[in-house]
């Protein structure tokens, strides 16, 4: 890159004693460093698998145009951007292997005696991007002198040691050349098999028929899934990272905590070319269509301001040996969002990120990597009258706040000890604050229907002041041996959750009115229900896995792969004690390829796996903590004071479901509890070719079934105990309490318990028949073709078409159908009635999902894009109120029933199908320095006004027939279009 020069420069004598230091002490942490690894090798004797979460393993195959192997050939191979070099001969097989290398492009040198020398770049990616034929041609030899079977040259092939599907993405050339929302989640769902999730939980990606709050995120090997509830991550924005691999089945005993999918990403880091810049991207108001308004939101009011840009500086400390990336990407947006509630709300969003990364190739067999980043933001919402008709705006009604977010830290130690022997050590630490407030959090929240909406002066229902911090250790190590490949590896994660939340008001009261005559008002002597709710306290996780495993070639075409991962969840009380925890959870990893053809270009694969996912941290929270929650049931005095609050006369019962102790944690969880993981099996076929009218293209297709084995969420169980006092079991005073609603217990729902009970000081076993829960059912049937032709600078295109089948009566950890993310808890299995009609097609269900992005150079420096993607309907039933069960009719409109009859999930209606469609157009503009680029993405081009989600509540509470029934509450995102450039220096 330019600047170079100058930069050496400008930085030399500020670089001068800095390098002094680094070359006196290089040599003595060579020594230190090899002689910790080799004991740590010694110690652990963990000797081990391919790629890890942030380098790659080159694997190659030196070959005649005879296609039969050359031994004793030799392979180098030199990074321009690092300077680093490996060398090595190739085997008996013709094989040859450079582990853990940073991703990028590498300069190859083969040659071997009688053969022309090979000079050639290839690429390293993650993924099963990173394996080659190396094909020599005999020297002097003519074209009729030899039997050509292959091209001479650089060859890709077949991984033949992955069985893991989903999709490697170089997130530049991906931004550059595809039109494409600048998340994760985006890159995400170009994945084969993902379809977005519900708006509920945000923007967020279901992989593969799972639930949204069921994948994992990776940074450089930091786990920064929200472990609170598991719906999304931590932020990162696009210019920090330089890979995002999903694994959307199939993946390797090192990945785990999830039942979804693996979101794996490793950001950029700094080469020996100094290199700057800065990138814009901008929506402009009056390019942004209008959406279509719905029962609750005035879409076509809506006003925004969205500006986003970054800058960035990477180059070198030491040329070859000591490296730096840094970017800056503070955000600060606004939103205008009118409601029919008589209020508009304006949202602004302000985040400071900053991020940096820092790698020191001690050796070119020993790195050292340190990362960095912030993401900690406020969000802002102002809300303001509203008068609908007029469109005019009021005074401020009250300003709420929300923190996020925190600081990252990542260290790792890589090095390879031999040609056989590679290990590596990674600690990070992840924070995330969670902090809720606002001007209004000394009054009662007021919820009043008729219209619906909040009365009175509270800024938010809840009040919240929280944060997560995790602390994670990794020992990993590889270990080649004959025809074998072993990883191994250690994986400890500390983590700890504060919170201190409750309704908002000094009473923490909250109000809702009730129409109980049906007139269409709340009149003076109908109810309203008052609840006071605080609870808290600090949570702490222990979190550790061991795995193993084998990648064995039995023969030149045969693959197979044995892995097992054991992990331990330990979820703590706030007392500090245990009150759920499950242990020796044996994940089995199976897997095999088998070359159809003998030439690398093509294999038949499949695997079977277990994945099983932890306790989320909300579970603690809820379940554990020093929870005080009451209700009341009152008669409206027909009164509202200054603030709006209602006065209410004549109160019920008090119902206490908390009493602000710390519950007896033998009381939490069945004695029998098994961990929640799910089985996978994969069947499938590969191909690349490499002539004819496919020639440059590679297909892939492949059949998965997911089924859900186990499943933890608490349930009710005072039925089961009222079975068990009426067969004389328990005492006369201690079965009273059993109303409905008196214990809940963490279980697996279907199966006997055996749980302690308080009022009886002891414990008792309840059988599945008494406790009337059905099995949790989740099956996922899909099939999927993908077809590709890798951009080669003049174009590239990308297909994938997924059929596919989620059915069951449990969507997962989170609940799409009333936006509940409570990761474990959810009203699911609350009471056998609540079940009662759930079994249909789940809400991440779709039959057909097909995907089309690519690129096409249309002339010198004007390059198109597009992005398109086709999703079939989502299915809705209809939720009312229970007619036969009491205890589910308390819950109010939560059962499949509408008007007395059963009305099952997925039965009754769809939303639309959904079509979208995004361009991009940019243009390299001559510049005299540097590189500048201008674009142009408009995103949903023919504005598409479909259906996206509909209103699932056919009653309200009482029973009443609710006249919103499957109105619509989402539509797609309107067309809007970016501007933006980039310069880069």
């Amino acid at each position: 890159m330019c600047g170079q020069a100058g930069f050496v420069a400008y930085q030399g004598s500020a670089f001068l004693a800095r390098i002094l230091v680094v070359k006196k002490w290089e040599m003595i942490m060579v020594n230190s460093i090899k002689v910790v690894l080799l004991a740590l090798v010694a110690v652990l004797a963990l000797p081990t698998l391919a790629d890890d979460a942030t380098s790659v393993t080159l694997n190659a195959t030196v070959l005649n145009q005879g296609g039969d192997a050359l031994p004793g050939a030799t392979v180098r191979i030199q990074s321009d951007a690092t300077g680093l070099t490996r060398q090595a001969v190739s085997n008996a097989s013709g094989q040859v292997r450079f582990p853990q290398l940073p991703v990028g492009e590498y300069n190859v040198t083969v040659s071997s005696g009688g053969y022309d020398r090979l000079d050639d770049e290839v690429m390293v990616m993650m993924g099963s991007g990173s394996s080659y034929d190396f094909v020599l041609r005999a020297t002097g030899a003519t074209m009729e002198e030899v039997v050509v079977t292959a091209r001479s040259g650089v060859i890709p092939n077949q991984d033949f040691n992955s069985t893991t599907t989903g999709i490697s993405l170089d997130v530049d050339e991906i931004f550059e050349t595809v039109p494409m929302n600048r998340s994760v989640t985006n890159l995400v769902l170009l994945a084969p098999g993902t379809a977005a999730g519900d708006g509920a939980f945000g923007s967020l990606a279901s992989i593969s028929g799972s639930s949204v709050a069921e994948n994992n995120y990776l940074v450089n090997g930091l786990n920064i899934t929200n472990f609170r509830n598991f719906t999304g991550s931590s932020t990162v924005p696009f210019e920090f990272l330089r890979v995002v691999e999903v694994k959307t089945g199939g993946y390797a005993a090192e990945f785990g905590k999830a039942i979804g999918g693996v979101v794996n990403t490793v950001t950029k880091s700094g080469t020996n070319d100094f290199e700057a810049g800065i990138n814009v991207n901008y929506y402009p108001e009056m390019l942004y269509n209008q959406g279509k308004d719905t029962f609750v939101s005035q879409n076509s009011k809506d006003e925004r301001d969205f500006l986003d840009y970054n800058v960035y500086v990477s180059g070198p400390i030491i040329k070859d040996k000591l490296f730096y990336f840094l970017l800056a990407n503070p955000v600060d947006n606004s939103t205008i969002n009118p409601s029919f509630s008589g209020r508009s709300t304006v949202a602004s969003l302000q985040e400071e990120f900053f991020g940096g990364k820092i790698d020191y190739f001690v050796t070119d067999r020993i790195h050292a990597e340190y990362t960095y980043f912030t993401d900690k933001s406020t969000s802002e919402f102002n809300d303001y009258a509203f008068d609908n008709d007029s469109g005019d705006q009021g005074g401020n009604l009250g300003t709420s706040f929300s923190n996020a977010g925190g600081d990252n830290h990542i260290a790792k130690i890589s090095a390879a000890l031999t040609d056989q022997t590679t290990i590596a050590l990674t600690w990070g630490k992840n924070e995330y604050e969670r902090t809720s407030y606002g001007t209004g959090d000394a009054y009662n929240f007021v919820w009043w229907p008729f219209p619906t909406q909040q009365i009175g002066r509270a800024s938010n229902l809840v009040v919240s002041a929280g944060a997560d911090e995790r602390e994670i250790f990794r020992f990993d190590a590889d270990f080649y041996f004959g025809n074998h490949h072993i990883r191994a590896g250690l994986e400890v994660e500390d983590l700890t959750s504060s919170d201190i939340t409750g309704y908002s008001g000094p009473g923490n009261l909250y109000y809702r009115g009730y129409d109980d005559d049906d007139s269409g008002t709340i009149d003076p002597g109908e109810t309203v229900r008052v609840r006071v709710y605080k609870a808290g306290g600090e949570f702490d996780i222990e979190q550790t896995a061991i795995y193993i495993q084998d990648s064995w070639d039995v023969t030149d075409r045969l693959n197979l792969n044995f892995g097992i991962r054991r992990s331990t969840f330990n979820n703590k009380n706030a007392g500090g004690e245990t009150f759920v925890k499950t242990e020796d959870q044996d994940a089995l990893r199976l897997g095999a390829t088998f070359d159809l053809t003998g030439d690398g270009s093509s294999k038949v694969y499949a695997s079977y796996g277990e994945y099983y996912l932890p306790i989320a941290a909300n579970t603690n929270i809820r379940m554990s903590g020093t929870e005080f929650f009451t209700q009341q049931f009152c008669s409206w005095d027909g009164t509202l004071d200054a603030n709006e609050v209602p006065g209410v006369e004549d109160c019920g019962a008090l119902g206490v479901f908390g009493d602000g102790s710390i519950p007896d944690t033998r009381s939490l969880t069945d004695n029998n509890l098994e961990p929640m993981y799910g089985d996978e099996y994969i069947l499938g076929y590969s191909k690349n070719f490499d002539s004819g009218a496919l020639e440059g293209w590679s297909l892939n297709t492949y059949y998965q079934r997911r089924t859900l084995a186990s499943t933890i969420e608490d349930v009710a169980i005072d039925a089961a105990v009222n079975a068990y006092c009426d067969a004389g079991g328990g005492n006369e005073d201690g079965c009273a309490a059993f109303t409905g609603f008196h214990q809940y217990v963490l279980t697996n729902p279907g199966t006997d318990m055996s749980v302690y009970i308080p009022e009886f000081d002891e414990t008792i076993n309840l059988s599945a028949e008494d406790l009337r829960y059905p099995e949790p059912v989740r099956n996922y049937d899909g099939i999927t073709l993908e077809l590709e032709k890798p951009y080669d600078g003049n174009w590239g295109l990308s297909f994938s078409y997924t059929r596919s089948s989620s059915r069951g009566n449990y969507e997962g950890t989170v609940k799409s159908d009333n936006g509940q993310d409570d990761a474990g808890i959810t009203q699911d299995f609350d009471q056998p009635g609540l079940v009662d009609g759930s079994y249909g097609k789940l809400p991440n269900h779709r039959d057909h999902i097909a995907k089309l992005f690519g690129t096409k150079s249309l002339a010198t420096n004007i390059t198109a894009g597009l992005n398109m993607s086709v999703t079939s309907p989502r299915k809705y039933g209809c939720i009312g109120v229970h007619p036969t069960d009491g205890f589910a009719a308390a819950y109010g409109a939560s059962s499949w029933y509408c008007g007395g009859k059963l009305t099952p999930r997925g039965s009754q209606a769809e939303n639309d199908w959904l079509v979208n469609l995004d361009f991009m157009l940019s243009w390299n503009v001559p510049v005299p320095t540097g590189e500048l680029t201008l674009r142009l993405d408009i995103f949903n081009i023919f504005n598409s006004e479909k259906v996206v989600d509909l209103y699932e509540y056919g009653e309200d509470g009482n029973g009443t027939p609710d006249s919103d029934y499957l109105e619509p509450t989402v539509y797609q995102t309107p067309r809007r279009t970016r501007l933006g450039f980039s310069y880069r220096f």
